[in-house]
């Protein structure tokens, strides 16, 4: 297979598949989400960008619809295809990441930061190093994504798929009511993990991520009014929280799990980057352009799983290491997001031209085709 025709395979691909508007989706909220890990907390724009996660996993849902269409997709065709996509490269990574760290810190006579339940919890998609898991949440929708769609279908109308959304919403917000008075299970290791790190992630994202599959679907002056109703919601807490307690509070205290003043700001504001972006991408024909920044935003939103695995190389490293020798420059926000946004998509870049040259150039890497797609290439 020569560079040629994986070249001519690959463009034909992404011409046939892509649509640009949940490119320039995908790479804002990666860019929100990078922010968030290296920008400073007093600044304005980080608590305007606390959308970029509900942003993600409603672009998701409309990726998922939208690839749908009207085909009939069976439940464990579509599990063992995404999932592999998910877990393989991330545990990849990890265990790159894990023996990385211990080499480099065992050079400099460090002693190695990662205790071995932190390693676990951390491969487990659970607390440990922390940023895995927003993983978790994607891998909790995907297992529910088919489930989501027959809902929907039966449901034959937005109106009533969303009806059904707010329905199973407020049904979530009523159980964390009664987790905080009657959790009796938190005694019990196993059901304490079940219903806190995943019941509770799915729902409040399962639920953005039907709203992300009717987005598409919907008229503009819907999405204004939908919009619209989640940004009143999303003002009478801020306030109700202000009134009582006397200051501003920060949605970011809602965000693990997901509650309503999280979730309705998170919603909103994806809401109004769809409308946004949709504009935009009929006025100035976007859909139809193919030029440097196009094929740069491309490049970003079809491999945004690994630059947001190689972002988390670049954030601990920055942070914990060179800040040791270069304060000055690591407190700078700026050279910090530009290094850590760029030397993340520059090393993935560099990692899919290599495998793309393994691919083109040897029989392993032609045998191994589909193998070294799902670890390297997503």
């Amino acid at each position: 297979m020569s560079n040629t025709l994986l070249s001519n395979i690959l463009e034909k691909k992404n011409k046939n598949q892509r649509d640009i508007r949940f490119d320039i989706l995908k790479t804002i909220g990666l860019f929100c989400i990078i922010f968030a890990h290296v920008g400073p907390e007093n600044n304005v724009f980080f608590h305007l960008r606390r959308f970029d996660v509900p942003l993600m996993v409603v672009v998701s849902g409309a990726l998922y619809a939208y690839s749908s269409g009207n085909k009939q997709i069976s439940f464990w065709s579509y599990v063992k295809k995404r999932l592999p996509r998910l877990i393989a490269p991330v545990w990849l990574f990890l265990i790159f990441y894990f023996i990385a760290t211990y080499i480099i810190f065992s050079f400099l006579s460090k002693p190695y930061p990662f205790s071995s339940q932190k390693i676990l919890e951390t491969f487990l998609l659970l607390k440990g190093i922390g940023y895995v898991w927003i993983i978790r949440v994607f891998i909790l929708v995907a297992l529910f994504a088919n489930f989501s769609l027959y809902i929907y279908r039966l449901c034959k109308s937005e109106v009533k798929f969303l009806t059904l959304l707010s329905l199973t919403y407020l049904g979530y917000e009523v159980l964390l009511i009664l987790t905080q008075r009657f959790g009796f299970w938190k005694r019990i290791l196993f059901l304490d993990v079940i219903i806190n790190d995943y019941l509770f992630y799915l729902l409040p994202y399962g639920c953005l991520f039907g709203l992300g599959m009717i987005i598409p679907k919907l008229k503009n002056k819907s999405i204004l009014l939908i919009s619209g109703l989640f940004l009143s919601l999303f003002l009478l807490q801020a306030v109700y929280f202000y009134h009582t307690l006397g200051h501003f509070i920060s949605n970011e205290n809602f965000k693990y799990p997901a509650k309503s003043y999280y979730v309705s700001y998170g919603a909103f504001m994806s809401m109004l980057a769809y409308f946004i972006v949709d504009k935009l991408s009929v006025k100035h024909n976007l859909l139809e352009r193919d030029n440097l920044l196009i094929r740069l935003i491309v490049f970003i939103s079809s491999s945004s799983l690994w630059i947001y695995l190689w972002h988390i190389f670049f954030v601990y490293y920055w942070q914990n290491l060179i800040a040791e020798y270069l304060p000055e420059l690591t407190s700078n926000f700026t050279v910090s997001f530009l290094v850590v946004a760029f030397g993340a998509i520059a090393i993935t870049y560099l990692q899919k031209q290599a495998v793309f040259q393994v691919i083109a150039k040897t029989k392993v890497g032609q045998k191994n085709y589909g193998l070294l797609s799902i670890l390297f290439l997503k």
